[in-house]
């Protein structure tokens, strides 16, 4: 019985290491919904899912912590190629805005754009732009 028990627990600890969280404990959500308006190229629709996953960051982190985390979440997405920090709070507007710079995949091409966020409390996508 002890044998059963202890290979039960250490099989839902792996379960939960395994599948809670990647880099920054940053979970890698709402991927498929994301990856499907990338590939449709309906970039802004990704607004809402941004959105939320800004809204759920720790009010706690700096601005530079949560546009990090913003770029580790948009890197875990399969659609996604790579992402970075292009500036922070560097467009002067109120509130300031930064801009990530975001290289998509689709249909086997790189598609490069700029991303747009306000850097309001909580932090808000504003848009995609070339």
């Amino acid at each position: 019985m002890k044998k059963a028990r202890l290979l039960l627990a250490t099989i839902v600890c792996l379960n939960i290491v395994l599948t809670a969280c990647n880099k920054d404990n940053i979970r890698c959500t709402n991927e498929s919904e994301f990856c499907g308006f990338i590939s449709s190229e309906e970039f802004d629709n990704t607004g809402p899912l941004t959105d939320t996953f800004l809204k759920r960051l720790d009010s706690n982190l700096s601005a530079q912590e949560k546009l990090e985390r913003l770029v580790n979440w948009l890197k875990c997405k399969r659609c996604v190629a790579n992402a970075e920090i292009f500036c922070n709070s560097c467009i002067e507007t109120y509130p300031a805005q930064s801009e990530l710079k975001v290289w998509f995949l689709i249909n086997g091409q790189e598609v490069e754009k700029t991303l747009d966020i306000t850097m309001s409390d909580p932090l808000r996508f504003r848009t995609y732009h070339d």
